[in-house]
């Protein structure tokens, strides 16, 4: 059967399989993204050979980290990096004494090679963020200085790796030159977007332009030698500023990577498997313990520098899973590494993905979520509103896409100074204008929605009602 043809089958199963096992293991409280690697593992090479991996899976896969990497600099690294010496010093310390614990115990067992040390050595931001986000830290001093050190720890580790698989003095100056092209270029390519679009005035332009330089930074990244991936969370953190007001296009963004590429990355993780075997299951184990002993103990030490939780920081700076196996797919592709060392390497990375994040769950709790309860509709609308979130006329705009954004709201309410609702302000009016012009315009300068005035009374399903029809 033609290539292209069964690359259609693959592809829907394996979308269909991972999102199942996504939900799987959410349900389990368990880091969901481990469910499609083991799903990959499970129909590939590695134990039943129900699908094998061919150059277009390959190719749409690896579109996942590079997307996912793009919005994880947008917004897990672009929204609060701030670093000062302690940070560095932690970071570097982080790094070394796993590096010299995993770099022994691969010599020992005659496995050793510096190309896979690296990813075992780095911390993964993207699952940090999420384990913060869980226990309502995230934004306290204490969770941003985890956050800080495993940023760090994650930047030099990659830099580390792109170093000794380029050991051409020309491919290494050809990255120089890439990083600070994609630095420097950074605010013309937030200016270029701003000027398609006020220009084009149609979203799906917009849109389809960020997706073009996403992918075409890529490919002059990989001309010159570095990870496609690496250069979109660079490119993500440059625009960070661009994405902070346009809450539409990071929501495009969330569905055609969160819903499609992501899934298909981690799902195809596992297809680059060779055979699971006892020895390759051995050398996993042994692995494992020598990551999580030495990713612990240098965490749990360097929290005595910043002053801070010794368990909690020891336990966030050691979680992985993501930009890691990333880096052994570039190398596995490169012909750097063998599929045998992959195979082992990447096993081990899954059991620390899973192991550290239960182990933060059994000491303070499961994620801090909301409980959904059933809601009877002849209720008065008093007793479901929880919060008023409400702006005035004296408030800028700049505020208004703040507070819309951290409530993740489309529409706020602008009240009187008697705390009377007078008309709402939604992001399709927000849209409408220049985001230069939000800091010196206030709520009442633009053209505000009308707003329908309800009793606190009436029933729940009267208000659902009146949404419907209006």
């Amino acid at each position: 059967m033609d290539t292209a043809v069964t690359s259609l089958l693959y592809l829907g199963v394996l979308l269909l399989a991972a999102k199942l096992m996504e939900e799987l293991f959410g349900r389990l409280n368990l880091v969901r993204f481990v469910g499609p690697i083991l799903m990959g593992i499970i129909l590939g090479p590695g134990l039943l050979n129900l699908v094998k991996l061919n150059d277009i899976v390959s190719f749409i896969a690896s579109l996942g980290i590079v997307f996912l990497l793009f919005l994880a600099g947008a917004e897990e690294i672009g929204e609060r990096f701030n670093v000062d010496k302690k940070d560095l010093l932690t970071s570097l310390i982080e790094i070394i004494i796993p590096l010299i614990v995993i770099s022994l115990t691969l010599y020992y067992l005659g496995m050793f090679d510096l190309v896979i040390v690296i990813p075992l050595v780095m911390t993964s931001v993207g699952p940090l963020t999420r384990l913060l986000t869980d226990i309502g830290i995230a934004k306290e001093k204490l969770g941003i200085k985890i956050f800080n050190q495993s940023v760090l720890n994650e930047i030099i580790s990659i830099f580390t790796f792109s170093i000794i698989t380029h050991l051409s003095l020309l491919q290494l100056i050809g990255t120089v030159l890439l990083v600070i092209l994609i630095t420097v270029s950074g605010k013309y390519i937030a200016k270029t977007l701003e000027a398609v679009e006020g220009y084009f005035k149609v979203r799906e332009v917009e849109f389809a332009t960020i997706i073009s330089i996403i992918l075409i930074v890529g490919f002059f990244a990989d001309i010159y030698g570095f990870n496609s991936a690496i250069a979109a969370l660079f490119l993500g953190f440059l625009l960070r500023d661009y994405f902070a007001d346009r809450p539409h296009l990071r929501e495009r963004l969330h569905a055609f990577t969160y819903g499609f590429f992501e899934p298909l990355f981690f799902v195809s993780i596992g297809l680059y498997f060779v055979r699971i075997t006892p020895q390759l299951l051995f050398l996993s184990v042994a692995l494992f313990l020598a990551v999580i002993t030495s990713k612990f103990v240098s965490g749990f030490l360097m929290a005595k520098v910043h002053n801070i939780d010794l368990i909690l920081n020891g336990i966030g700076t050691s979680v992985k899973g993501g930009v890691d196996v990333s880096l052994l797919i570039t190398a596995l592709s490169s012909t750097l590494i063998s599929q045998f060392q992959y195979s082992f390497t990447t096993l081990t990375i899954t059991y620390v993905a899973l192991f550290f994040p239960l182990i933060f769950r059994l000491k303070y709790g499961r994620p801090k979520t909301e409980t959904k309860k059933k809601l009877n509709l002849g209720i008065p609308v008093k007793e479901v509103v929880e919060e008023k979130v409400f702006i005035t006329c004296g408030d800028n705009l700049r505020q208004v896409v703040n507070l819309m954004n951290d409530k993740r709201v489309r529409a706020l309410v602008v009240v009187n100074e008697g705390m009377r609702p007078i008309s709402a302000i939604t992001t399709a009016t927000l849209l409408e204008i220049d985001p230069a012009y939000y800091e010196r315009l206030n709520v009442c300068d633009v053209g505000l929605e009308d707003v329908e005035i309800v009793s606190e009374q009436t029933k729940v399903i009267d208000v659902l009602r009146r949404f419907r029809e209006t």
